[in-house]
């Protein structure tokens, strides 16, 4: 067994709000889920770490899924060779149980705090809960503006003709054809999985991708220009990986969800990446690059260049002002949880939490 702990996101915000891939926590079928309901602060995250470090401990890979609002806290754990899962299911990723006590079971938190000294704060819980969702939607409409300058750059490059689309077409086709030689099909259908790699959080833009593309014997990292998509060449080789019939992570851009920044490939231990910005490149022994600059004449570019120029300060500045918005949504939080921390009676929740180790322990020993 594998001692791998694999980092990632289910949600994130981005420049078309929070963004949820909650129905892709695992890759099967049938996963014996736990699902976490309660307040701030009661207790739901360190639930979940204790049991993936439980069982990371004993040697099996863990998934974990942290939160994009506050990247110490987790959203969920995911266990693959057991097929067990746990998972935040309160807002804004709300879970509801498709088949309560059979293979999903619901653990009410709120069964461990004192609901009678809770009432007394409910004005106080209702005023931060609001101002938070005022924060959050300030922070998501300066991401739409980011998102919105992107496009307006991109359309630069698009307008005066400088990217080479024949020659990243090509480009694209050749890659296919080095990474898939022989063309030979699994024949079974195609399986996908959609997640976010990086996140927009209160401490910028935090990227777990080192950890997801570990032990990937062919890496491919796509270096973009600015205004040039690398999602045309990351696309392509999804579309040859699915005619193919493998099975692919697709993680998408924390900006834009819409748009796929990596595709990995577990069954043939490939992973081909954006590596621009806000990626950092960490070359391996092996690894390729392809560079999109090379098909994107910057002097047709010349003439737009002060243009350009304010286009990407005002994009940073809006990226720097969300950010701001989530940091201060987190301070928020944070006072939430200071409000029902001290009412819960953590006692019985690490009664409760040895329980559900002791049910997956078994589940381990009967596999």
């Amino acid at each position: 067994m594998s001692k791998r702990v694999r980092k990632m996101f289910l949600g994130g915000n981005t420049g078309c709000g929070f963004y949820s891939f909650y129905e892709q926590l695992n890759s099967g079928e049938n996963v014996r889920t736990y699902v976490l309901k309660g307040g701030p602060g009661t207790g739901k995250s360190s639930f979940m770490r204790y049991i993936g470090q439980q069982m990371w401990e004993r040697g099996y890979e863990v998934e974990e899924f942290h939160c994009s609002s506050d990247c110490n806290s987790l959203d969920g754990v995911h266990i693959p060779s057991l097929g067990v899962a746990l998972v935040d299911g309160t807002a804004p990723h709300v879970i509801d149980p498709q088949h309560p006590g059979i293979i999903q079971s619901v653990i009410e938190l709120s069964a461990y705090w004192n609901d009678a000294v809770l009432r007394t704060k409910r004005e106080e819980m209702r005023q931060a809960v609001h101002h938070k969702s005022i924060l959050f939607r300030r922070a998501y409409g300066y991401l739409a503006l980011a998102k919105q300058i992107r496009a307006e750059i991109e359309a630069y490059v698009e307008e005066t003709g400088a990217l080479d689309k024949a020659g990243l077409n090509r480009l694209a086709l050749q890659l296919t054809q080095d990474l898939f030689p022989n063309g030979i099909s699994t024949g079974r259908p195609p399986r996908e999985r959609h997640l976010f790699a990086s996140a927009i959080t209160p401490e910028g833009v935090v990227n777990h991708l080192p950890t997801l593309v570990d032990g990937m014997h062919r890496r491919v990292w796509v270096r973009g220009a600015n205004g040039v998509n690398c999602s045309l060449i990351i696309n392509a080789v999804l579309q040859a990986a699915q005619l193919r019939g493998y099975y692919t992570e697709v993680y998408h851009c924390p900006l834009d969800p819409k748009r796929i920044d990596h595709v990995i490939i577990p069954q043939l231990g490939m992973a081909v990446c954006n590596a621009s910005e806000p990626y950092d490149l960490v070359l391996g022994n092996g690894d390729r690059i392809v560079n999109t600059e090379d098909y994107l004449d910057e002097s047709r570019l010349a003439p737009f260049s002060s243009d350009l120029e304010r286009l990407h300060s005002s994009y940073q500045e809006m990226f720097a002002r969300a950010i701001d918005l989530i940091r201060r949504a987190k301070e928020i939080h944070v006072y939430i949880e200071t409000l029902y921390t001290p009412q819960m009676d953590f006692n019985g929740i690490e009664r409760r939490r040895q329980q559900i180790l002791e049910e997956i322990l078994e589940l381990a020993r009967s596999n």
